[in-house]
């Protein structure tokens, strides 16, 4: 019986790895490499090494990007982490506004 006991353990130990670390993991790959495979011309972009910029040329698994007006840099596709989503001009001056007003 004691067999049967600690491979019981061992089973539910695996099973909390895989629902715990694997799957969660599994699904971060999928989800970037989804992003990776959709990104376009003119996307604002950040790589995995923090700088932002838009995308300007595709060259197979080489991206040139646009760091700001006039600077370029060229990363491998996989380099890229993210799409950065511009927060409209409206929400954030209300943001503004009201964090610059005196509490009474």
């Amino acid at each position: 019986m004691e067999g049967s006991g600690s491979l019981v353990i061992l089973v539910l130990m695996v099973a909390v790895f895989y629902f715990l670390l694997i799957r969660p993991q599994q699904r971060r790959i999928k989800a970037l490499q989804s992003l990776q495979s959709s990104l376009q011309l003119g996307d604002e972009i950040i790589t995995s090494a923090g700088f932002f910029g838009t995308i300007r040329r595709f060259d197979g698994e080489v991206v040139t990007l646009e760091l700001s007006p006039g600077v370029e840099a060229r990363v491998n596709r996989r380099a890229i982490s993210g799409k950065v989503n511009p927060e409209p001009e409206a929400e954030t001056g209300e943001v503004a506004e009201e964090e610059e007003r005196p509490e009474r």
